[in-house]
């Protein structure tokens, strides 16, 4: 699975080459694009409604081309046929997916899509800074409300009210601890505790309160708050050291979960 966005400012971009991998490409569109061709197997579609906001399924087994003459500007979801399998097989849904349901050539208006989509924008215009954890559990929660919107799944299994075991949250909580850069996957998460990725997203924040990724933000964090009290190296070596991108990520991170600066954190600390 990949997130990826694409932004054409010229018009007439001409045809693109045809396409065909067995899986699909969902797509939020951030402008309005309805001046091009559709060609789907060779059959000319007429495109509705790619206005900004609407959200388009792409089934990329139909050999899809398309001659642009719109500038465009999309947010991306690839996911492969057998990542959907794959969610039945976990257990995440009840049945394999084969299809999701789509029109083609048309959108759709699905706020929950658009939102985890346009959520992952920061993390494409730095990726440096961005958690493996974060863009896991935004991968996650889209492929599953895409089979449950669109895939041939007549409902999801209710939500899992339990918790994590005791040596489950300990195993979790030291796999993170071990993996401050942000490295670290949710599958490898979900593995160490015998889960599929979506049971033990859930059982995490049963136990914690949180999710993996905010767990991780967290305990950068205090880890920073811990250098910044009792040590005088600067805002970068810290930055480094937990884990952060440079010293701006460290510094809009602390800022956001702590209320002010990390320099003006440490003062208080001095004073």
């Amino acid at each position: 699975m990949a997130f990826l966005e694409l932004n054409c400012r010229v018009r007439n971009a001409g045809i693109t080459q045809p396409v065909r991998e067995d899986a699909f490409l969902i797509a939020l569109q951030l402008r309005g694009a309805n001046d091009f061709d559709l060609y789907a197997d060779g059959r000319a579609v007429l495109p509705r409604d790619f206005d900004a906001g609407a959200v388009a399924i792409f089934d990329l087994r139909m050999n899809l081309a398309t001659d642009l003459r719109d500038p465009f500007h999309a947010v991306n979801f690839y996911i492969p046929h057998r990542a959907l399998v794959a969610l039945g097989e976990d257990g995440d849904v009840p049945r394999h997916i084969q299809e999701l349901r789509h029109t083609v050539g048309s959108t759709v208006r699905d706020p929950v899509a658009r939102d985890l989509l346009l959520a992952m924008r920061p993390a494409l215009a730095s990726p440096r800074a961005a958690s493996e954890l974060f863009i896991d559990h935004l991968a996650l929660a889209l492929s599953i409300h895409l089979a449950g919107a669109y895939g041939n799944v007549a409902q999801l299994p209710r939500q899992w009210g339990g918790g994590l075991a005791p040596w489950q949250e300990r195993r979790a909580k030291d796999l993170i601890e071990a993996n401050l850069d942000g490295g670290l996957t949710l599958e490898t998460l979900a593995l160490s505790c015998s889960l599929s990725k979506r049971h033990f997203t859930r059982a995490f924040r049963q136990s914690t309160g949180m999710a993996p990724h905010q767990w991780l933000q967290h305990r950068r964090i205090d880890r920073a708050m811990d250098l910044l009290a009792k040590t005088a190296i600067s805002l970068s070596d810290i930055a480094f050291e937990c884990g952060f991108a440079d010293q701006s990520h460290f510094t809009r991170a602390f800022s956001r979960i702590a209320g002010i600066p990390p320099n003006a954190w440490r003062r208080t600390k001095l004073a």
